[in-house]
């Protein structure tokens, strides 16, 4: 974009330096804007092109994203300054219940535009856009340093910091297990077919992510990382290898109980194999799964990967916000991964 005029459909707000382009625009110039922005305030390998976001916002099978883009003139061109949005997301419940929400993501402000309250105006933009559209409630995970802010000014509730557990390789593992790395021709194959209707039909108390065989095919196509299926006789493992620091680390994302029992489900030694196929120095599991057990090391909140505050909001002003209990919610539930 090189011109300083508002593009059409952008909305100027009075007191406010520049317009704001909601998620209805398919200029791809928009999404490249976006991209740059979130690399050079929060640089993350995903970030390379726009394949991310477009996979996020533009091919999500429940639909598009809720999307704002702060731009302003800058020197004869356009500058994005602050970007946000929320996707769409299918929860189900206790009792068979579904309710239709949304995943909060990419809250980032340009460095040379902070406390101009950009964020807090078009995510409350968001919000009603969204509630508009009937979603009932929104979940998001944020840092230390942003947590007072969304809670006071944004009307969150903050959940609480999620756990982390590290699970040592050494040790028993579960013998009887198999690896597979998930790829583009597994996600299209009959074996993807018969594990994504199987999983995720257990019973909950409380809300979690609907993976339905469509949205798991989505949610585990996703560019840039590279995702790995760990299937035990009780437990089913999603994992992907990173480093943090200078070590390999094998990061669980989730996992999908197997068995109909109620009993929660050990998934430690399934965490201790998978690690040990990825030779990694040590298996990272963060947040909390209802039916699963995690045994492991909790390490210090100074070590620990962030943002990992998990907080929730109502969209629905007859929703009681203060009432929704998450029964698992782990990483691939989110989007760090």
């Amino acid at each position: 974009m090189t011109t300083q005029e508002p593009p059409d459909g952008a909305t100027v707000h009075d007191g406010v330096e520049g317009w704001t382009i909601d998620g209805r625009s398919d200029d791809p110039a928009i999404l490249d804007a976006a991209t740059g922005l979130l690399d050079g305030e929060l640089p993350d390998p995903r970030f390379v092109s726009s394949d991310y976001l477009r996979w996020a916002y533009r091919e999500n099978p429940l639909g598009r994203a809720w999307e704002r883009h702060q731009q302003v003139a800058d020197g004869g061109a356009t500058k994005l300054v602050a970007h946000y949005a929320n996707m769409p997301r299918r929860y189900r419940g206790p009792s068979g219940e579904h309710t239709d929400g949304a995943w909060s993501l990419n809250a980032v402000v340009h460095h040379d535009h902070q406390r101009a309250r950009h964020f807090t105006r078009i995510g409350l933009e968001i919000y009603e856009e969204a509630a508009a559209e009937d979603r009932s409630f929104v979940v998001g995970v944020t840092n230390e340093k942003s947590t007072g802010a969304v809670v006071k000014y944004m009307g969150w509730r903050l959940a609480g910091p999620l756990p982390v557990r590290v699970v040592h390789p050494l040790g028993r593992g579960r013998r009887r297990m198999t690896h597979t790395e998930i790829d583009a021709n597994w996600l299209d194959s009959t074996a993807f077919e018969e594990f994504a209707a199987t999983v995720d039909r257990h019973a909950v108390n409380g809300w979690v992510t609907d993976y339905t065989p469509e949205v798991l095919r989505w949610r585990l196509a996703c560019p840039e990382t590279r995702y790995f299926l760990h299937q035990a006789d009780e437990v089913a493992l999603i994992t992907t290898r990173s480093s943090l620091g200078p070590i390999p680390a094998c990061v669980v994302l989730k996992a999908f109980p197997l068995s109909s029992g109620s009993a929660s489900i050990d998934a430690t030694r399934a965490i201790r194999s998978a690690t040990q196929f990825h030779r990694a120095g040590f298996g990272v599991y963060a947040g909390f799964n209802a039916s699963v057990k995690v045994r492991g090391i909790q390490p210090p909140r100074r070590l620990q990967p962030s943002p990992l505050n998990l907080i929730i909001r109502h969209l629905d002003p007859a929703v009681d916000q203060n009432a929704i209990v998450l029964d698992t919610f782990e990483f691939l539930d989110m989007d760090a991964y």
